[in-house]
């Protein structure tokens, strides 16, 4: 994770009620590794995806799931010693050796093992369309083994079906130490780092800001609902999203409740820090102020702060008051039909009589 120091959405420890003497004629300053940060935020540099899609739990959920990633063992993976996985044999051999070493640590810790423990969790690292590929899976390779290290076995598949490159990692449950791998979001963010320090030392452009950072609200579309969507159906959470929308669209505009205000005071404080560290940069070189320009830039361009049933009670709103400006509008009357002239229309040029042989 970056020093404090390093996160540019957040405000200096001078702005926080902890203000310190500075020596006269003392000026603050960036660091370059802030002032680096701070130019792949503002244009926008692709940002990584690392996620926990789901947990196998069982002996059928298990062989399902490495079936899946390595589609039937047509894939090749490859393990935590760079062991490759070349075909469906090899991969029921690992597949009865996570199980009989689940199930040994546990019992050892004095554990009982259920039905219900997940065997693997499984992690997803991907970049937008246009990451090459090669590199993408070398950096998850680095980043897999800085990350586990020799606490947990795991094995590396490349998905090649999407337009974007990413890379699935399964991590076997219970590490050698005995204790099951949980992951919070602070843990989440530090593999977000860390996978996007990787792939920025191998020449690709990558960072790994949290969505408030960007002033993004509403909270990433969940796998399910997307896979959903994808049949062309409505997902159930979506549909009673909208009928809460529109109960608040239907009422009088609301004061903001505790928790909006905590989310427009948070947006707030970023702005404020972005623009301390703009007014910084002032002060700097040419580079600087161009950087500068670039912050103040990329503030204008931030989203208002409202999460998705906001967004859709403020369209349903706009809507019904469009719909209700057109009924108020008065009707213009319409023009009286006059009667045709006899005479030719000044755009058409009578034709002479035609002479009778």
């Amino acid at each position: 994770m970056p020093r404090d120091d390093e996160e540019p959405w957040r405000l200096p420890e001078t702005r926080r009620g902890t203000d310190t003497l500075l020596a006269p004629g003392h000026r603050p300053s960036l660091s370059p590794e802030t002032k680096a940060r701070l130019a792949r935020i503002v244009r926008r540099a692709p940002e990584v995806m690392v996620k926990i899609t789901g947990r196998s739990r069982g002996i059928v959920h298990l062989k399902s799931h490495l079936d899946y990633l390595t589609r039937n063992g047509r894939l090749e993976a490859e393990t935590q010693d760079g062991q490759q996985v070349p075909n469906r044999a090899a991969l029921r051999e690992l597949h009865d050796d996570w199980l009989m070493a689940n199930a040994l640590m546990e019992r050892d810790r004095g554990v009982r093992v259920g039905p219900e423990k997940a065997q693997s969790v499984g992690i997803i690292l991907s970049m937008p369309a246009g990451a090459p590929p090669d590199r993408v899976q070398d950096a998850a390779r680095v980043w897999a083994r800085e990350t586990f290290g020799d606490r947990h076995d795991w094995l590396m598949v490349r998905h090649d079906d999407r337009d974007h490159p990413h890379v699935h990692v399964t991590v076997r449950a219970v590490g050698s130490d005995g204790r099951r791998l949980v992951a919070g979001p602070a843990d989440l963010q530090a593999w977000r780092e860390r996978f996007a320090a990787e792939l920025r030392r191998l020449g690709v452009e990558a960072e790994a800001t949290p969505r408030h950072a960007r002033g993004l609200v509403a909270k990433a579309e969940r796998t399910v609902v997307r896979e959903v969507r994808l049949r062309g159906l409505e997902p159930r959470a979506v549909r009673e999203e909208r009928r809460k929308a529109a109960g608040d669209a239907a009422g009088p505009q609301h004061e903001p409740q505790g928790w909006e205000r905590a989310i427009q005071a948070r947006q707030a404080s970023i702005r404020t820090a972005y623009l301390t560290h703009a007014e910084i940069l002032d002060a700097g070189n040419e580079d600087d102020r161009r950087l500068a320009a670039d912050v103040r830039a990329f503030i204008a361009d931030m989203p208002v702060p409202l999460n998705r049933r906001q967004v859709l009670a403020a369209e349903l709103r706009r809507n019904r008051d469009t719909a209700a400006s057109a009924l108020l509008r008065p009707v213009e009357p319409e023009a009286p039909i006059r009667e045709q002239s006899k005479q030719p229309t000044a755009f058409l040029k009578p034709q002479p009589p035609q002479r009778r042989r």
